[in-house]
């Protein structure tokens, strides 16, 4: 899940209940390239068990379901889980 640890944290700093990003905004959060399989609807499922793929369980632990576009190389990351609370 190494490479996709930087878009668990930036999903888990997003306050909305959806947010929109397209492969690019993607590929610069985690600083590379998506594989060729993102363009398959299965790559972008919720899993998290472990023996899932990476990104399916950074999708998990950032609380988001993706909603993939494909054709148009864009994904609406849809809350799952509320925020955690913040402690003060």
């Amino acid at each position: 899940m190494a490479k996709y640890e930087p878009l668990v944290r930036y999903l888990r700093r997003q306050k909305a209940a959806e947010v929109d990003l397209s492969f690019r905004d993607i590929e610069r959060i985690v600083g590379g390239l998506l594989p060729k399989a993102s363009a398959d609807l299965k790559w972008w499922r919720v899993e998290d068990g472990p023996s899932a793929p990476p990104q399916q369980r950074a999708f998990a632990a950032a609380g988001y379901v993706p909603q993939p576009e494909l054709r148009a190389e864009r994904v609406r990351f849809v809350r799952s889980v509320p925020p955690a609370a913040s402690a003060d």
